[in-house]
């Protein structure tokens, strides 16, 4: 159930509690004012998460073109780098320990 269809749900019952003469609770958090204050705050702080989803999603992409993009990403330059080190410093030297235990993958 998606958050939209539980607020959605969550105002019926709301209607449906205030359309019902019998419903007079005396506990503050169970009076319809409350809960309408409280579905109120619901739907805002979901809405507020809608509009971020978008920058979110935007900023994800321009990561993942960034690290792993084919050609100049983060991870063909710290290959290289690491290509580079063993060349001038021999696969035995301690300067190529240093770098060859750290892993480095294109995720697709």
């Amino acid at each position: 159930m998606s958050f939209d269809n539980r607020l959605d749900n969550f105002d019926k019952l709301i209607q449906l509690l205030d359309s019902s003469p019998l419903y007079t609770p005396n506990e503050t958090d169970l009076q319809l004012t409350t809960i309408k204050t409280y579905y109120d705050t619901l739907n805002a702080k979901n809405a507020a998460v809608k509009t971020a989803i978008i920058p979110l999603s935007n900023a994800r992409i321009s990561r993942d073109e960034i690290m792993y993009k084919a050609g100049a990403s983060m991870v063909d330059i710290a290959l290289d780098v690491k290509t580079y080190i063993k060349s001038v410093f021999g696969a035995t030297s301690p300067q190529y320990k240093q770098v060859s235990k750290l892993a480095f993958k294109v995720i697709p």
